[in-house]
């Protein structure tokens, strides 16, 4: 049971939007979300991966799985050295 008279004051934590940012902090929070980014191209390259070596049958699927491989490791170099 809580106390009716207590105080139930709860402090809400908002993100700061990027614009009101300082630079630095504008820089960490880019890095931050190009860190999830690669990792999340990644885990999908690796998916891709598996389904290839369990699914393709002729040459034409391994060119587009090559293709599609290809773009993925174009932008994570992309995103990484976009210091």
């Amino acid at each position: 049971m809580t106390d009716p008279q207590a105080s139930q004051h709860h402090e809400h934590h908002l993100r700061t939007p990027t614009s009101e940012l300082p630079h630095e902090e504008k820089i960490k929070r880019q890095r931050r979300h190009l860190q999830i980014l690669t990792g999340v191209m990644l885990l999908v390259l690796a998916m891709l991966v598996y389904a290839a070596l369990s699914d393709l049958d002729s040459w034409a699927e391994w060119v587009v799985f090559g293709g599609i491989c290809a773009t993925a490791v174009g932008a994570v170099v992309a995103v990484n050295t976009a210091d």
